[in-house]
């Protein structure tokens, strides 16, 4: 029986982390920048000076895991499920803990011993994911030898306790409140119980059972004034509204009245009823005008419907006021007619779109897009350079790499000369 539950927990955890880091990733601009800041506030009362870039994946299970490199990813879940900000910015404390207590390595020195010396039958291959960039959390494995096992999962859920309580300890000293976290733990402890993983299948997992989870956050709260931000707040729920929309997510009883209208205008442009749509975001465009994001809403629904000019003309103005927006910039690029432009408009067009294939550098359609000019400018250097990772074989790296190093000696465009860097280093 217990090796049963062991079994039906690692079915479990493998299909989730499997389709995890199989999903699509999000590009939001809006939405990275509002979690840079909750980090930034987390690393800033913590002293922690590493760098760390959060990706966002589309995945309803509401989830957050570190992996190599100091890369934090969210779910969409995450950000549709959390009650408020503190709540989502106690679940990135939590992952910044895995991070501070060096975690990741531990995990991976362990796995490497218990490799090394067999004992666990298919541990090997565990290890492997995890060496290979895959989510840090050990789903689980059928133990061998029960002692061994045993003694690696107590060791994974102290590492759980010590993030939990990095992540309350952090709250406290943002003098924030606490009700949040143990409300979201409620939806989380919902969502598990609803798959199948009640109190007796969470004694096997890495992470602690939601009633010790409960206890962290009740014995290290303290009560204090609280310095909860409503503005933060305001920000955070139009940012749920739009990831509930756009994931269908029906749970619209948690959004106010304004949200509401967000996730309706929305939901109306993806069902075809454009006219709603552009009311509805019209309307919160004149009531909240210094929400420049709203414009970029109306620009994505004129484009999901065909107007291209209109909706580069709201794309430009958030990208006027936000020039770092890349996603922005790539969706301008990808729409712009260059049939009716000169050769100069072309040169100028190529000349500041290129810095795109350093974000975007297997992206087939800047790739073909830039050649196109290229060919047509008569840019030699530069069609040699997309000729040669058009034919990037990844079997035949070193060969790869030394076509660009050739180009990049033979060139004297500086631009070129970084990006052919950056694409050695893929």
């Amino acid at each position: 029986m217990v090796l049963k539950k062991i079994i039906f927990l690692i079915f479990l955890c493998f299909a989730f982390f499997s389709n995890t880091s199989n999903s699509n990733q999000i590009f939001d601009y809006e939405t990275e920048v509002f979690l840079d800041r909750l980090l930034l506030n987390i690393k800033t009362v913590n002293k922690f000076n590493k760098d760390i870039k959060i990706h966002i994946i589309k995945d309803t299970n509401p989830n957050a895991f570190v992996v190599a490199n100091n890369k934090l990813i969210i779910s969409s879940g995450l950000l549709e499920e959390s009650p408020d900000y503190v709540a989502l910015l106690a679940v990135l404390a939590h992952e910044v803990g895995h991070l501070e207590y060096y975690h990741l390595e531990k995990r991976k020195d362990t796995l490497e011993k218990f490799a090394k010396i067999n004992l666990l039958s298919n541990l090997a291959l565990i290890s492997g994911s995890i060496l290979s960039d895959e989510p840090q959390v050990l789903g689980g494995t059928i133990a061998s030898q029960a002692n061994i096992n045993n003694f690696y999962f107590s060791f994974s859920r102290e590492q759980e306790r010590e993030a939990d309580i990095y992540s309350i300890k952090t709250i406290e000293k943002l003098n924030l409140p606490s009700n949040s976290i143990k409300e979201l733990l409620r939806i989380l402890e919902k969502n598990a119980v609803n798959k199948g993983f009640d109190e007796e299948y969470q004694k096997f997992s890495t992470h602690p059972i939601f009633k010790e989870r409960y206890e962290i956050v009740e014995y290290n709260s303290k009560e204090k004034l609280s310095t909860f931000d409503e503005n933060i707040q305001h920000e955070f729920d139009f940012i749920k509204a739009k990831f509930m929309a756009y994931n269908n997510n029906l749970n619209t009883e948690m959004l106010n009245n304004d949200q509401k209208i967000y996730y309706q205008s929305i939901n109306n442009s993806r069902s075809g009823d454009l006219e709603q749509s552009l009311k509805k975001i019209n309307f919160l465009i004149n009531k909240f005008p210094e929400n420049i994001f709203f414009l970029e809403t109306k620009g994505d629904i004129l484009r999901s419907h065909g107007y291209l000019n209109e909706s580069s003309r709201f794309y430009q103005i958030v990208l006027n006021n936000f020039p770092d927006n890349y996603y922005i910039k790539y969706k301008i690029f990808l729409d712009t007619n260059l049939k009716k432009f000169k050769n100069k408009d072309k040169n100028n067009f190529f000349k500041n779109n290129t810095d795109l294939l350093i974000l975007f550098p297997n992206n087939k359609y800047i790739i073909s897009k830039l050649k196109e000019i290229a060919i047509n400018l008569n840019k030699i250097n530069w069609i040699n350079f997309f000729n040669i990772i058009n034919q990037k074989d990844y079997k035949k790296i070193k060969q790869f790499n030394n076509k660009l190093v050739k180009l990049s000696k033979k060139t004297n465009d500086k631009e070129l000369k970084k990006i052919i860097n950056k694409y050695i280093k893929l």
